[in-house]
């Protein structure tokens, strides 16, 4: 029977460790950040798991509990994705108390502290310095959290492997005699922790280059598109163009016999088939000012305002490909996004400042209704949702390539995007 101080101490170091766990989790499979009220859940269920630990009650079955309230936490409240918390919650237990386990080892080796029987008397010593290292972790991670998911999965790899060499050193070690089943046992789980973690990395890996290649399916898709969109359109244009003799001829006509209604009518006529396509030099590059015009078209062509501040830098590492992704998702979704909305939401701004080595590319379009969510990414609304929906994971996509950044954000019935590229000039 466990002594009330013991409790205490036990409650303290079991709300830290669910802590970490969740926040691990969320830092790892979603945008979210961990909210104040998580300390407290975590600390109650820390807590009352030290109170059960007080009655005949089987480990196994309070950790059973502890880990379905992980989960529960992780679901409803950061609706991280149910199978791979599993995973992630079932093996940081395991880590958590393999680490207790080699910490407790290790101080007994160092001060000769046991009883004869083997058994480790350090008290809450080494489960306290533990929960200390897990907290001391979460700032350094915390301050680099564009790069969280890599930190974790690099920090978790040299911990599998550490714990590993930890237990097998201690089955050589005569200092302090263990018990070999303990160690056997030990073993065993550092070994299946090892393979969880290498397990992990590959299927996150394999998840990352299906969505690339899906990624590269949507962008070309979208690439092809714009390029026949562009290219009826100027097939369009160059008809009327070759007629454009044959047009004059008939507009003489009429108004050499003063027949000024019939050329009007005749121009209004003519005027209708014809796509616009200025010839300002937006960006100075032809294929995204070719771009940017067909989409401002097509808002207007549905009675969308379009209104555009462009200053684009020259001579930089920018490609096409990479804007003509960026700028095409993103007026495609404007584009779709204002054309349902009401006559006062029909609005497109697009501004592309440069400030210093960065250009901001910013895309705002009012909206009739807030945009769909789930697991904090925006879902389209279309109904075919294979063929749907990458639009902004391939903006992603290619800002990463520039150590970009992808800001999205719906208030009082605009939404707007916001992309960060970082570029560097260079020599023509």
């Amino acid at each position: 029977m466990m002594e009330w101080s013991q409790v205490i101490s036990c409650s303290f170091t079991n709300g830290i460790r669910i802590f970490v766990c969740i926040w691990m989790i969320t830092a790892l499979l979603t945008p979210h950040k961990v909210e104040k009220s998580t300390v407290w859940l975590s600390l109650l269920c820390g807590t009352a798991a030290a109170a059960l630990s007080v009655f005949p009650i089987p480990p196994i079955a309070i950790a059973a509990l502890e880990m379905a309230a992980i989960l529960c936490a992780l679901r409803l409240q950061y609706k991280c994705e149910l199978r791979t918390s599993a995973f992630l919650t079932f093996f940081f237990e395991i880590a958590a108390a393999l680490w207790d386990f080699l910490f407790s080892a290790g101080l007994a080796i160092l001060f000769r502290y046991s009883t004869p029987d083997g058994v480790i008397s350090g008290g809450r010593i080494p489960v306290w310095l533990v929960r200390i290292l897990m907290l001391g972790l979460m700032p350094f991670i915390a301050a680099r959290r564009e790069n969280a998911e890599k930190l974790l999965e690099r920090f978790s790899s040299l911990s599998a492997v550490a714990g590993m060499f930890g237990v097998l050193i201690l089955t050589e070690q005569t200092v302090v005699p263990l018990p070999d089943g303990q160690l056997a046992t030990w073993v065993i789980l550092s070994g299946v922790l090892l393979m969880a973690v290498l397990f992990y990395r590959v299927s996150r890996q394999y998840e990352m280059e299906q969505t690339i290649a899906q990624l590269e399916t949507e962008k070309n898709a979208l690439l092809e598109r714009d390029y026949r969109t562009l290219s009826d359109t100027y097939a369009a244009n160059a008809k009327l163009y070759h007629d454009f003799h044959n047009h004059m001829n008939v507009l003489h006509r009429y108004l050499s016999a003063g027949s000024t209604g019939a050329a009007i009518r005749y121009l209004e006529d003519l005027r209708s088939p014809v796509q616009t396509i200025a010839e300002t030099a937006w960006t100075g590059d032809e294929a995204i000012d070719r771009l940017i015009h067909s989409k401002i078209a097509l808002a207007l062509s549905r009675s969308i305002r379009v209104n555009t501040n462009i200053e684009f830098p020259r001579h930089t590492n920018l490609k096409s490909v990479d804007l003509t992704a960026i700028l095409g998702n993103l007026l495609d979704n404007a584009v779709e996004a204002a054309g349902s909305a009401e006559d006062d939401l029909r609005f497109i701004r697009l501004t592309i400042r440069r400030i210093n080595d960065m250009l901001i590319i910013k895309a705002e379009n009012g909206c009739g209704a807030a945009p769909l969510t789930a697991d904090g990414e925006l879902q389209t609304s279309k109904a075919d949702k294979a063929l749907h929906g990458w639009g902004l994971k391939s903006v992603r996509t290619a800002a990463g390539h520039y150590d970009g950044t992808v800001e999205t954000e719906y208030r009082d019935h605009t939404f707007r995007a916001v992309v960060t590229l970082s570029f560097e000039a260079v020599s023509v």
